[in-house]
């Protein structure tokens, strides 16, 4: 989030304007080109999260001298994200594919501006080693109960500038915007639950298309602008979002006309009038616990809003619409600053889509109850053994000459490597046929990877047993990188077998009943599954326990005597 100051009084609200009117504060020292750089980018296109990533790289290298606009145009874009702007910004580019990018809307090679994502790092280093003719400076204030925005720009001509007139641009931009994005996993960082953050959105340019004309851009001439802007509840056109006023940037850039944009700031903003409490519960994200017990975390993304720093938050939180539970953090999250929160590992049923809800109930110990916000999530565990069989069908884009986007590797129980089948080793747009024989007993882990991260559109991992039983789907998913499975061998989360020569099981493996011969007297029959989960019981003096409700796998059976316990390993058919 933007780095913001608070002015707590508007008494010196009056000070500051006054100064500010009379105050030169842009240097006159000459400095280099601040870099622009504008994205073209839509929520339909595949690479465009691997564009985000780079730019953000790029500012994060560079922090106070590069400033990212991303523009959504075009046919990959939603209404919702355009702009009455974005389409004669896009087409004066000659840009012919998404993701593309100006750096500064500077003319590097063929005539255009625009730049595939490969090139936006070079061409930026370029333009913030050359001298720049101007610098730039902003300053303003937010009043967050009118929603009234005040920005002085000032420019200083350090040397003359080619062209009499110049341009002054003014853009809005927006974080945290939530939504849907293709290809997401390409920058996971921004990934939130199944949705997407999107950074840096065009949402308004309050100087029109172009800019103001400003003028004279001799060397030594000064120049100072002044806005007065109320942000309404909404930006964008057609469909327009709500401007958050928390999650606004508002970056000033000058240029010789609609093209060369000789360099940028962010304006510094002072809040005015926040509200003291305000924790904004951002989303919910799924927190993968990679063994085979049942059970998950999520975590959860808080933003401070208001102007006290948070301390103390309580959460209400429900596992596939369970009975409320709640966690209580201590922490501290600063005015205007966000932290990612996990909450308690839990329970959940594997091999099942479960919806998980959080919200906020309290915040430092003052009832304040934030929307509520869900994942969906689903945790892989088969039960496996013997000789097993891997199919693997790649996905729609591995075709031809191209290779395969698919691999995948399966991971032993003390995360060695058991197993590694490269896109080398894969025919594509086909159904690939592999055995694996686990050599001990434990949790193993497949790993699916698709390097394009839209996920195996058409495709399947699939796992079947020493039956031809199938008891794993990886299906298809729309958008991954890597996915993760378990497999659990033997006796896993269960206590050393201990056989008795005293006691005999049979039929093993079972299709129905499991009976149980011994001279002893039993006092209970147990049935636990590979996760430590009883599923079967008999109580009292029996000789036979019913396995015919069961799925079919490996399964642990344990026969409480007078003499103690027996533990079996029972195989479902």
């Amino acid at each position: 989030m933007k780095k913001t100051l608070l002015l707590m009084a508007v008494a010196l609200m009056s000070v500051f304007t006054v100064n500010a009117q009379n105050e030169q504060f842009v240097s006159t020292t000459p400095s280099n080109k601040n870099v622009v750089l504008e994205e073209y980018t839509g929520i339909n296109c595949g690479y465009c999260p691997d564009g985000h990533k780079i730019a953000n790289q790029i500012m994060d290298s560079h922090p106070g001298r590069v400033f990212v606009i991303n523009v959504h145009a075009g046919g990959y874009a939603a209404n919702t994200y355009t702009t009455q702007f974005g389409n004669a910004l896009a087409n004066q580019t000659n840009l012919d594919g998404y993701p593309s990018g100006t750096v500064n809307r500077h003319v590097f090679s063929n005539g255009i501006t625009a730049l595939n994502r490969g090139s936006w790092t070079g061409a930026a280093n370029t333009i913030l080693n050359q001298s720049s003719p101007v610098n730039i400076a902003a300053r303003g204030t937010l009043d967050w109960s009118t929603r009234e925005l005040n920005i002085t720009v000032q420019l200083y001509y350090t040397s003359a500038e080619a062209n009499a007139t110049n341009k002054l641009n003014i853009a809005i931009i927006q974080d945290n915007v939530i939504g849907s994005q293709s290809g997401s996993s390409l920058n996971p960082a921004q990934v939130v639950g199944s949705q997407y953050r999107h950074m840096h959105m065009l949402r308004h340019l309050i100087t029109g298309q172009w800019g103001e004309d400003v003028t004279p851009t001799t060397a030594g001439s000064f120049v100072e602008k002044t806005y007065t802007y109320t942000i309404p509840a909404s930006l964008g056109s057609p469909n327009a979002i709500a401007a958050k006023l928390e999650d606004l940037q508002f970056i000033a850039f000058v240029a010789q006309g609609n093209q060369e944009i000789l360099t940028g700031c962010e304006v510094e903003i002072e809040n005015v009038n926040m509200p003291a409490l305000s924790p904004r519960l951002d989303g919910v994200a799924n927190v993968e616990i990679l063994n085979c017990a049942s059970e998950r975390a999520v975590k959860a993304t808080v933003s401070n809003v208001g102007s006290d720093a948070l301390t103390a938050l309580t959460f209400e939180y429900s596992v596939a619409n369970g009975a409320p539970q709640t966690y209580q953090w201590t922490g501290n999250i600063a005015s205007m600053q966000s932290s990612e929160i996990q909450l308690p590992n839990f329970n959940i049923n594997t091999n099942t889509n479960q919806v998980i809800k959080v919200k906020i109930t309290n915040a430092n110990g003052t009832a304040f109850e934030t929307d509520e916000k869900s994942v969906t999530i689903k945790k892989l565990v088969a039960n496996g053994g013997g000789t097993m069989t891997i199919k693997l069908k790649t996905d729609q884009y591995s075709a031809g000459s191209q290779g395969t986007e698919n691999s995948f590797k399966i991971y032993g129980p003390n995360n060695n490597v058991v197993m590694n089948v490269p896109s080398s080793q894969l025919t594509p747009s086909t159904v690939n046929e592999f055995t694996w024989t686990p050599t001990e007993d434990g949790c193993y882990r497949i790993e699916l990877k698709d390097t394009y991260g839209d996920g195996i559109t058409s495709g399947y991992l699939r796992l079947y047993d020493a039956n031809n039983s199938q008891i794993l789907n990886m299906s298809a998913s729309s958008s991954f990188t890597l996915l993760n499975a378990m497999v659990a061998v033997g006796t896993v989360d269960i206590d050393d077998m201990t056989i008795s020569d005293e006691m005999v099981v049979f039929p093993n493996p079972t299709s129905n009943y499991v009976n149980i011969q011994t001279a002893q007297t039993i006092q209970q029959v147990e049935v636990y599954n590979l996760q430590g989960q009883r599923v079967a019981a008999e109580i009292g003096n029996t000789n036979q326990i019913s396995f015919s409700n069961l799925a079919n796998g490996l399964y642990i059976m344990k026969v409480t005597t007078d003499n103690g316990v027996s533990t079996f390993k029972v195989n479902k058919r």
